[in-house]
């Protein structure tokens, strides 16, 4: 048997296997814990036809004390949490997985404006919170009492509701992470000062939790190792702080994290970050704790690699959070070897973090049944049809995909000599390879599936036509327009400049001379994508915006401070706020409020806006759907230029209304 296929024992419980699901907020409850929720950890309890999935699931940021409520989140202080949890820790249980729960409160993480109303916002100083930019209030001797009240009531609620265990948040920037942090805690009172004095406050949460919940419990922790951030905690601070907790009360399991709201990339690592952001430093922290079970979160270089971490003694557990989120039957197929078939997370964050972030329920790029367990899934067509895909890109291949999963027979025509799309060239992006995985497993499962792939096919319509189909899905895409597509407004002022269009400058930097003039009023993931392979190319890059502040869209998947710095150390120049003018053979940027000029030096421009729906020989669905006299749908940037969730998302739902 396979290490990662043996049980482990956790404190006074047994998980089946050693896959795990650390805690990530859904978005699918509110204040209590669904069925929707409980739909969601089943499904990947089970894996492939019930045959046993992920063995650990921690349910993510059950929340302590009114003070820290939050929608879309839950509420570990309430009453009627008990029955709420219950209900889903017995449907898990009766999948055969254990779960554990998250107690925590975000402190100066926390929005002033709670779900009842305008709230003040503690911290253990007064600071200003990197995530809201409100300013705290120092935490009183009195809240402290309160809230170390408010941990053991809601651990002892957690029993009651039948978890197998409670996992104290110490870590990602929330309360009991600020106080241990000499970055936010300036106190110069009992809780404050040396290590002593900042541990003071988690320590007696620990305490009280253990009374509460008795010794025949598990009690563990999830803490920060490293806070990566000059001034901050380091590794040696951690594990001294591990070893000091240790010292108060019985800790059963180490769950780690980095970073803060500060360096928030390090608390939701995107493709931009190494898979195995954590590795060595979960390491350092089981040769601390030898005698402990160490989650080991960000510790796999991939998703196959899984069981090395256990065997290379790195970790007790491997933790595959989003990529149980992208595959729900991963677990399964770990266990089981057949690992063939994984649909890999490609840490873009957008369908998770990026729909979290905005309060709406999470789903996922690769999958978007993700959040949707509740719902039969589709059954095979009754009457199937010939279905013709034009374009290769995701939405094409996808649509191909479920249209030939669900009965239908599917000819997808590509006109390049690979399947891929905009794909190619967004792995191309530095910190964005991981695309490739994404492209690498939508063409294994159009192949498997028996999709006619037809590359190299040049759509008309004749040639769609000669398929004999009897719908066709336009998943043509869009392309970089050389000047602006917007009919209002955009970044130039007057007459426009002769341009370059993004997807020539990104494909062939070198031509673009020493220097390049970007302006853009796009302001998106796309965007960032093409500073991103300019400033790498090495060309001395400026970008002028009509936006107050640069690539405004580009923040909701935790990846624009990462972006940001990483264009600063290119030597990215910005002007924002402004729309480029000509002025004979010169350029000005104008400022939009005060009118004040800056000349701009000579350079190539790029003209970086928003992309173009392309269609069949300029014919638009509707167009396309006179002149072949069959039902033509369009689904992603032949639609509307968006992102690789909506291609997808768009194709997945369109192959499930043919069903049944």
């Amino acid at each position: 048997m396979s290490l990662i296929a043996q049980p482990l024992r956790i404190g006074a419980f047994e998980a089946p296997n050693r896959i795990m699901q650390a805690a990530h907020s859904k978005q699918y409850s509110d204040r209590l814990e669904s069925d929707r929720e409980t739909a969601y950890f089943v499904r990947r309890a089970l894996g492939v036809e019930g045959r046993g999935g992920c063995g650990l699931f921690v349910a993510g940021n059950h929340l302590v004390h009114p003070s820290a409520s939050t929608r879309g989140f839950q509420d570990a202080w309430r009453p009627e949490a008990v029955d709420a949890n219950r209900r889903m820790t017995d449907a898990i249980h009766e999948a055969g997985s254990r779960v554990l729960v998250q107690l925590n409160h975000h402190g100066a993480q926390a929005s002033p404006e709670g779900p009842d109303g305008p709230r003040d916002i503690i911290a253990p100083s007064r600071i200003l919170s990197p995530s809201t930019s409100v300013a705290t209030r120092e935490a009183s001797p009195r809240d402290i009492a309160v809230l170390v009240e408010a941990w053991a009531g809601a651990a002892e609620r957690a029993r009651l509701g039948g978890f197998d265990g409670v996992e104290i948040h110490l870590a990602h920037g929330y309360l009991l992470h600020q106080f241990l942090s000499p970055l936010s805690n300036r106190r110069t009172d009992a809780y404050g000062g040396d290590l002593e004095g900042r541990t003071r406050f988690p320590r007696e949460v620990l305490a009280a939790v253990r009374s509460r919940v008795g010794e025949d419990f598990a009690v563990g922790i999830r803490v920060v190792v490293d806070e990566h951030r000059e001034g901050g905690l380091d590794a040696e601070d951690c594990r001294e702080i591990v070893a000091a907790l240790r010292s108060e009360a019985r800790i059963d399991f180490l769950d780690p994290a980095a970073g803060g709201y500060d360096d928030v990339h390090w608390v939701f690592p995107s493709s931009a970050m190494p898979a195995a952001w954590l590795r060595d430093d979960v390491a350092a922290l089981k040769r601390a704790n030898p005698d402990l079970p160490v989650f080991g979160v960000g510790a796999a270089r991939s998703a196959e690699d899984a069981e090395e971490v256990l065997t290379s003694g790195i970790a007790d557990m491997v933790a595959l959070t989003r990529g149980q989120l992208a595959d729900p039957d991963l677990a399964t197929r770990l266990l089981t070897g057949a690992t063939a078939g994984i649909q890999h997370c490609i840490r873009l964050n957008q369908g998770c973090l990026g729909r979290g972030s905005q309060g709406l329920a999470v789903s996922c790029t690769v999958n978007p049944a993700a959040g949707h367990e509740l719902e039969p899934a589709p059954a095979r067509a009754r009457r199937p049809r010939r279905w013709t895909v034009v374009g290769g890109g995701p939405a094409g291949m996808r649509a191909a995909l479920d249209l030939a999963r669900l009965g239908h027979a599917v000819t997808l025509l590509e006109r390049e000599a690979e399947l891929g799309g905009q794909l190619l060239r967004a792995a191309r992006v530095p910190g964005r390879a991981s695309v490739s995985l994404l492209t690498a497993d939508l063409e294994r499962d159009v192949r498997a599936a028996g999709v006619d792939v037809r590359l190299r096919a040049g759509a008309s319509l004749a040639s769609i036509r000669a398929t004999s189909p009897q719908a066709v899905v336009l998943a043509t895409g869009a392309v970089a327009p050389g000047s602006t597509a917007l009919a209002v407004d955009g970044a130039f002022d007057g007459e426009r400049p002769a341009t370059i269009d993004a997807w020539t400058a990104m494909d062939d930097p070198g031509s673009l001379g020493e220097r390049v003039l970007v302006v853009d009023d796009d302001g998106s993931a796309y965007a960032s994508g093409v500073l991103l392979s300019l400033v790498a190319s090495g060309a001395a890059v400026q970008v002028v915006t009509p936006f107050e502040q640069l690539l405004p869209h580009v923040g909701t998947g935790y990846e624009r401070q990462l972006v940001l710095r990483t264009l600063a150390a290119g030597g990215l120049r910005r002007i924002t706020g402004a729309r480029v003018r000509a002025e004979g053979r010169s350029l000005v940027a104008v400022d939009a409020l005060t009118l004040a000029e800056t000349a701009l030096e000579p350079a190539s421009i790029v003209a970086l806006t928003p992309r173009r729906a392309v269609g069949v020989d300029e014919r638009s669905a509707e167009a396309l759907e006179a002149g072949l006299g069959v039902p033509v749908t369009a689904i992603g940037d032949a639609r509307s230029p968006r992102g690789i969730d909506a291609a997808i998302g768009e194709a997945w739902r369109l192959a499930g209304s043919t069903a049944g």
